[in-house]
């Protein structure tokens, strides 16, 4: 991406020293516009489309919807030693709610790679984000499958 603005900028400059018009000058100026929002419409794709293949989701077990337990949104981020080893997950609450529960990561093959405990509580009508802290070594990747019980 880098690559392609400094050629874009370079081949403008270039231009413009070997042209002396004022139309042509208003010529590569319409046109570096036009670069330059192509530019910016691709990399904006490129970061949707990014954010879009690392949206998580995880099924709500029964036996915490019986509860009154909800999950909101869920995101996966870095800690300062790891990489995709902090889950952050919303919790709502349609009831009172005090218990451990515990998280697991599984990979592609169906393998457990990672496991904490963490303890939630809620008032009837609250929501919180709660975060599970795996080990730094636990790589949740997109294709990965997290379980909260």
């Amino acid at each position: 991406m880098r690559t392609l603005l400094i050629s874009l900028s370079l081949f403008s400059l270039a231009f413009l020293v070997t042209c002396s018009s004022d139309s042509a000058k208003k010529n590569i100026s319409k046109a570096g516009d036009v670069a330059g929002q192509a530019v910016g419409e691709f990399v904006s794709g490129v970061s949707s489309g990014v954010q879009k293949a690392f949206d998580m989701t995880i099924e709500l077990p029964k036996s915490l919807e019986a509860k009154g337990v909800k999950f909101g949104k869920i995101t996966v981020k870095n800690d300062t030693e790891g990489t995709d080893n902090l889950l952050t997950v919303y919790f709502i609450f349609d009831k009172n709610f005090d218990e451990t529960l515990v998280a697991k990561v599984f990979d592609r093959k169906g393998l457990e790679m990672g496991r904490v405990r963490q303890k939630v509580t809620g008032a009837k009508g609250d929501a919180k984000f709660v975060e599970f802290h795996f080990d730094k070594r636990t790589n949740i990747d997109v294709d990965s499958k997290i379980t909260i019980e």
